[in-house]
């Protein structure tokens, strides 16, 4: 497993699709900003580092991380289609199951990897800007939660990753379900249904106060939102241990012999 992943991220350097990445991952902070500087004329007081950090995280969770990781995701398990790879590895003493855990693990590292570059990026952005009220207290606080969400928006899009690796070009419909349910989720008021909620639970998990965002204050259930994510990752594992190309593959190959012999 450990060879996959050394081997998936020597692979990332060549993919275009890393650059799309690192790039939306710095929208979330550019957003925030840009935003705040429409909403409001001249400067705003109340507009300092802990606000562009709730903002930038909150642009993360319901826009660009379900479609970010998403993308590249399913975009390094589409490469063993589009390459016609598959077939070179049946022959080797390793299953399609093993392959695709070991690519979506190497996407948890990446993910991870992302969100501590969008913090970054965050604090650039912020001191770009002029901001005020950057110190210990609230670095310390913000990327504990930057990391915590991003793990918990990986798990919630990781069903998504797993099922549509099943098939050619199925991930850009898994993109498109990322988009709306990330995007969906701003409109759930319920505290029950956004403990139930997949991308909102990990608001829960790390602290986050979504009253702001959310005009609620109703408090959410942490252990629900814990149960969430456990039974995502759970839905996943389920999902890739039944996963057999091998199968669409031999058949495949048999209509063709059949195709050749008329």
């Amino acid at each position: 497993m450990i060879k996959i992943i050394q081997t998936e991220f020597k692979k990332l350097k060549r993919f275009h699709i890393l650059l799309i990445g690192l790039i939306g991952m710095a929208f979330p902070s550019v957003l925030a900003v840009f935003t705040q500087s429409v909403a409001t004329t001249g400067t705003n007081p109340n507009f300092d580092f802990q606000a562009l950090f709730d903002s930038s995280i909150w642009n993360s969770v319901t826009i660009f991380m379900p479609i970010v990781f998403t993308l590249i995701g399913g975009y390094i398990i589409n490469r063993e289609y589009t390459d016609d790879t598959l077939k070179n590895i049946f022959p080797i003493p390793i299953s399609f199951k093993k392959l695709v855990g070991g690519k979506l693990l190497t996407m948890a590292i990446l993910s991870l990897l992302l969100g501590i570059y969008s913090f970054i990026v965050t604090v650039i952005i912020g001191k770009i800007s002029g901001l005020e009220g950057l110190n210990t207290s609230v670095i310390s606080k913000n990327l504990f939660q930057f990391i915590g969400i991003t793990i918990c928006v990986y798990i919630s899009v990781l069903p998504i990753m797993a099922f549509t690796s099943r098939k050619e070009g199925m991930y850009l419909g898994g993109v498109i379900l990322s988009f709306i349910l990330g995007y969906s989720a701003m409109f759930i008021k319920s505290p029950l249904i956004r403990s139930l909620y997949p991308m909102l639970s990990g608001f829960s998990v790390v602290g986050f106060d979504t009253s702001t965002f959310m005009n609620t204050t109703e408090p959410t259930n942490i252990g629900l939102s814990f149960l969430t994510l456990a039974l995502c990752i759970v839905i996943s594992v389920v999902i890739i241990a039944r996963l057999n190309p091998q199968k669409k593959e031999q058949k495949e190959k048999k209509k063709k012999e059949l195709f050749s012999r008329k």
